[in-house]
């Protein structure tokens, strides 16, 4: 059995983290971190895990083959010299996901940037191989995976493209604040980062394109869309072709029908899964291409990635522990 450790196991990505890996059939919680949470079960915080024998703990003497750092971004890199060389780390924050350049682009003051290059981009369907021999792996962001797997098959062909991102109150994570409480969070569609959102470095980064976000919430709890567009001549059936990459990727499915509920991706059927659905259509009058990626942002976005690199980091079956289909209706 894999003896696994979640760092920060309080919030929702933590939460997650704790239910897939207490359903996974070769891993054992050897602990649950908290510093606010000290001696509580888990379930006085995460509700939907009640009869689970855990209780947050403040003792980092503990015993672990992985660690999950499911901790706010700027953490990481303050606590990561505490685990080094005792574990598989799987590092859930932003710190160490690109090159040192982008991060200050993006984020500001690096505190370990000698540590950059030693963590690996977690992304299974691109970085499969670097994965399994990895000793740090820096998982992706949510909205930077949806936009990364509908780019990819057309890196070094395009430069710039538009992304209109429609995301979950989930995605903000835990913080108490006035906008999320109900009567604010509710029925908007709130616009909440016009430009130069954190995410567009890691897609700048794995694709090599200019990737402008406009990011906007709305009344959903869990999931995210991403619509995509750029110029391209090109056609529909051209651009089936280049998602032909994906089709033996056990987590990634083409959404394109003619008819029937579902057309073209949308989160509302990915909820509950390790999915991303992408889908595309071509504007052939303004030779506009435009691409539309959907998943949950917790799991394929966040915990569920993390079980996918564990399992190819220990030579596991990549699926293991995650062959849940989405949760419908919901």
């Amino acid at each position: 059995m894999i003896k696994a450790a979640v760092i920060g196991a309080s919030g929702y990505i933590g939460g997650e983290l704790v239910r897939l890996l207490a359903m996974h059939p070769e891993v054992e919680i050897s602990a649950v971190t908290s510093r606010r949470y000290n001696g509580k079960k888990i379930h006085k915080v995460h509700p939907n895990l009640r009869k689970l024998n855990l209780r947050f703990t403040n003792n980092y003497n503990f015993d672990a083959d992985v660690i999950f750092l499911a901790v706010p971004h700027g953490t990481s890199m303050k606590i990561i010299d505490d685990y080094i060389g005792s574990a598989k780390i799987i590092d859930l924050s932003a710190d160490f996901r690109v090159t040192l350049n982008l991060y200050e682009e993006y984020y500001g003051e690096h505190l370990k940037p000698e540590l950059i290059s030693d963590f690996v981009y977690g992304l299974p369907e691109i970085h499969r191989e670097e994965i399994k021999k990895a000793e740090l792996i820096a998982n992706p962001g949510c909205n930077a995976t949806a936009v990364i797997l509908a780019l990819y098959p057309f890196k070094g062909e395009i430069g710039e493209a538009i992304v209109d991102l429609k995301v979950s109150s989930s995605a903000g994570g835990r913080r108490e604040n006035v906008a999320s409480i109900h009567p604010e969070r509710s029925n908007v569609v709130r616009v909440y980062k016009p430009s130069h959102h954190r995410h567009e470095a890691e897609v700048k980064q794995e694709t090599k394109v200019n990737a402008q976000f406009t990011v906007h919430s709305v009344d959903l709890i869990r999931g995210l869309l991403a619509t995509i567009y750029f110029k391209m001549e090109t056609n529909e059936k051209e651009l089936y072709k280049r998602y032909f990459r994906y089709l033996k990727e056990p987590f990634v499915r083409i959404v394109k029908e003619k008819e029937g509920l579902q057309k073209l991706p949308d989160p509302k059927y990915v909820i509950g899964s390790n999915f991303v659905d992408i889908g595309f259509t071509y504007d052939e009058k303004s030779q506009r291409v435009i691409l539309f990626s959907a998943l949950d942002n917790l799991i394929k976005g966040g915990a569920g990635q993390a079980v996918q690199n564990m399992n190819i980091v220990f030579g596991l079956e990549e699926t293991l522990g995650l062959n849940y289909l989405p949760v419908y209706p919901i």
